[in-house]
């Protein structure tokens, strides 16, 4: 299971969303409490797991030994990882290539009608909006074969699978944790951490995706069949 943990590390850094951690922070130095925030970062959790689910599920489908005419775990995860890291290092080029930096005072107009809506409709929206979320979806695809690939009992699996959740979204939790943490007097501090987020967030993306898209490629082709 550690070695499952330590490979989950690279996944955290590309799940890295400036976008959704910018409106995570947004809501939490706009609300006098946490509640809208934190059914943000619900609805993306229990979306995550549903997703990781499915994709645990079609993986035990499939024959973990070679069968004859029948393909395998052996030959399928490693393709996986191959086709997801090429997939994450054309996202980091387009990101590097047509990327945009959005101005302080720009914000997209969903974004600006949602920071109206409740906390039930937050939840829901985040909810379905995770199974449109390529990146997500991808990430956790890739989480979800290296929990196959430790061949772990369906207990264990879903053990790992609570946690690649959770690491998917640690970042939203900085903005949680520093409202919780510090109160009013972390209202500076969650502007500049939005600040920083906004400016910064084409060269996040760029970085993260082309470290994990690499790791990735390399992963599949050391795992495909000689």
């Amino acid at each position: 299971m550690a070695l499952v943990l330590l490979q989950f590390i690279p996944l955290s850094l590309a799940a890295i969303t400036p976008t959704m951690t910018i409106f995570v922070t947004a809501l939490m130095a706009h609300d006098g409490n946490a509640k809208r925030a934190l059914a943000v970062v619900a609805g993306r959790l229990l979306g995550l797991l549903i997703f990781g689910f499915l994709s645990l599920f079609v993986l035990r489908q499939i024959p973990e030994q070679p069968i004859q005419g029948r393909l395998d775990q052996t030959e399928l995860i490693p393709v996986i990882f191959l086709v997801l890291g090429i997939a994450l290092m054309l996202a980091a080029g387009y990101t590097i290539f047509f990327g945009h930096t959005p101005g302080k005072d720009e914000q997209p107009e969903m974004t600006s009608h949602m920071q109206h809506l409740s906390a039930p409709v937050l939840f829901g929206v985040f909810l379905f909006s995770t199974f449109i979320s390529v990146r997500q979806l991808s990430l956790i695809v890739a989480g979800t074969a290296i929990i196959k690939q430790s061949k772990s009992d369906w207990a264990s699996e879903l053990l790992l699978l609570v946690l690649l959740g959770f690491v998917m979204i640690w970042p939203v939790w900085v903005p949680v944790a520093i409202k919780f943490g510090m109160g009013e007097r972390g209202d500076a501090k969650l502007e500049r951490f939005r600040d920083w987020i906004r400016i910064h967030q084409r060269g996040i993306n760029a970085l993260v995706l082309a470290f994990l898209g690499g790791m990735l490629v390399a992963k599949g082709i050391s795992g495909l069949p000689s």
